[in-house]
């Protein structure tokens, strides 16, 4: 069942993926009002349903890496408090291989973040 369509918005985000559905979440956490979120089927039915849950810390960009050590954080410890669903999350790492030593610091760096 679909909610009326508003005929204003302050933010309108296009696609629930996983993007989608967390800009949506972060802003009305941060207590922004009339942010409506458009999606053609389910939440999450799209590309985000395939990836099989894997969240990594490692990417190219620092701030990328930070992101992704805060998503962590959040399904370990903030989305069963506020939602009240246990969302059985369980990482399961992941296998880097690296022949450089500023590469291997990264590494040991984003190992730091949990």
């Amino acid at each position: 069942m679909c909610a009326a369509v508003p005929s204003h918005a302050r933010v309108v985000i296009v696609g629930g993926g996983v993007m989608g559905v967390s800009a949506l979440y972060h802003l009305t956490r941060l207590g922004w009002r009339e942010v409506v979120l458009f999606d053609k089927s389910e939440l999450t039915a799209g590309s985000t349903w395939h990836a099989a849950g894997l969240c990594t810390h490692f990417a190219h960009n620092p701030t990328v890496m930070e992101m992704r050590a805060h998503s962590v954080r959040l399904y370990r410890e903030q989305l069963a408090e506020e939602t009240g669903v246990n969302v059985d999350f369980h990482p399961s790492g992941a296998l880097r291989i690296t022949r450089s030593r500023d590469r291997l610091n990264e590494f040991a760096h984003v190992q730091g973040l949990g």
